[in-house]
């Protein structure tokens, strides 16, 4: 359907939704060749690429302009400056962090995860329906105890109420199935 918004154009709308760390890096070879220090930085800032990083990459002081882990935590953060996140999913997205770092910091080098968060196609916004929906699917009776009090503290609260939540185990998995598959 012509017209029709998508994430990575949202998020990327002069350079476009790039596939890996690699394409963003020949992209930005491409602008100093050209001599073009101001697309760099647009292009650094297009990806959530931290200034300073653009900066050492014109100046020479780093061969390229992002690594596959700051392409995967850069893309993270534009999606999340984008959706604006709040309380439980901002602890989502540090659990994601921590996960992309132990991906780098993995003893066998295997970069799987950072590689597959930068994939075109793949978004938080998916991803947190994904986690969504398992929390709403595995949700509970609160015990009455617990509701009993709960109304003290607010009366609005309904008789019987159910809560969903999800531990870091399952949530590691649907990381991994969602960026991995």
């Amino acid at each position: 359907m012509a017209g029709t918004e998508t994430m990575g154009s949202k998020l990327f709308p002069k350079f476009g939704e790039f596939d890996s760390y690699e394409e963003i890096n020949r992209a930005a070879e491409a602008q100093l060749k050209e001599g073009d220090k101001e697309a760099i930085k647009l292009l650094a800032k297009e990806n959530g690429l931290d200034e300073m990083d653009a900066e050492d990459y014109m100046s020479g002081f780093s061969e390229e302009l992002c690594t596959e882990f700051s392409a995967a935590v850069g893309k993270i953060q534009k999606e999340t400056e984008y959706l604006k996140p709040s309380m439980t999913l901002e602890a989502w997205n540090t659990y994601l962090f921590e996960m992309l770092t132990a991906d780098t910091t993995a003893s066998d080098g295997n970069s799987n995860l950072c590689a597959a968060v930068r994939k075109k196609g793949k978004y938080l916004s998916e991803l947190y329906a994904k986690i969504i929906v398992e929390c709403f699917n595995t949700k509970a009776k609160v015990p009455k105890e617990v509701e009993d009090e709960c109304r003290k503290l607010d009366k609005s609260i309904p008789n019987t109420f159910y809560m969903g939540d999800i531990s870091r185990a399952r949530l590691k998995e649907i990381v991994r199935e969602y960026y991995l598959n």
